[in-house]
């Protein structure tokens, strides 16, 4: 299975696990196997399978990400409730990991995240990558494709990009605007 991934933040490649927003017809959390692979496409790919209950918690933290930082994209008020989810997420996945000294690098101490599927730990690992983004520089850059609605940082020089991607959303977009062109 190939995965794009476009949204150059941790976080919102989470949201990005439903394909099409605007249909919904799949979900690459839908089932442990797709879900593993999409992890490991990110380079995330914790040891063992997504339990059924790992996914459904994922699937649910989800949509609270989706919520704050699709808010922040459109300019509508953020809901405080998926606010206090992400906090939560985060305080309650930190139990799951400690610190760790790399061997040879310059950082001095790292997050040890788990090799092994945990809800919780996955969850932190996301909200940690929200809680960053949503206490950063970068929220000016926020953009939703108005294709498939997926979340993105727009990292372009003079700030044009569109859509989530050129070769998906945006192919589709112009080639439906040089159709009606053609047939007017």
């Amino acid at each position: 299975m190939e995965f794009e991934h476009v949204a150059n933040a941790l976080c919102l490649e989470l949201t990005n696990s439903i394909p099409d927003r605007a249909s919904g017809d799949r979900d690459w959390l839908s089932e442990p196997a797709p879900a593993a692979e999409w992890m490991s496409s990110l380079e995330l790919a914790p040891e063992g399978v997504p339990t059924e209950r790992d996914l459904a918690e994922l699937r649910t933290f989800r949509e609270h990400v989706f919520d704050v930082f699709a808010a922040l994209a459109s300019g509508t008020p953020v809901p405080q409730r998926s606010l206090d989810t992400i906090a939560e997420a985060h305080a309650r996945g930190l139990r799951a990991f400690g610190l760790a000294t790399p061997i040879g690098e310059d950082i001095p101490i790292t997050r040890d995240w788990p090799r092994q599927w945990s809800a919780a730990a996955l969850t932190a690992l996301f909200a940690q990558s929200a809680i960053d983004e949503l206490t950063g520089t970068r929220l000016d850059r926020l953009k939703s494709c108005p294709g498939c609605r997926w979340l993105f940082f727009d990292t372009s020089r003079n700030r044009s990009r569109r859509w989530c991607s050129m070769q998906t959303c945006g192919g589709r977009d112009k080639a439906l605007r040089h159709y009606h062109r053609t047939r007017a």
